[in-house]
């Protein structure tokens, strides 16, 4: 044995995971590569998001992480 401990699926416990190592996209340094898509919350007045989503959306963020924050329907009828 090589003396490192052994993780799921037989990974050391030494190998970084993917997911939450940094990661430079464009000129944004990530610091991991967990990404909140667009929300379309349905929560919003005549489809402009108000100050309420400046709660939801900072209970959800992390240092140096992507949120995409708002999404908007492609057309009235498509609000549900």
């Amino acid at each position: 044995m090589d003396g490192k401990v052994q993780g799921i699926n037989g990974v050391s416990a030494e190998t970084p995971i993917p997911l939450i190592t940094p990661y430079k996209l464009g000129k944004f340094q990530l610091s991991h590569r967990v990404v909140l898509a667009p929300l379309t919350r349905q929560r919003s007045w005549n489809n402009v998001p108000q100050p309420h989503a400046i709660l939801h959306y900072s209970q959800r963020t992390s240092k140096g992480g992507l949120l995409i924050a708002e999404a908007t329907g492609v057309s009235d009828t498509a609000q549900g």
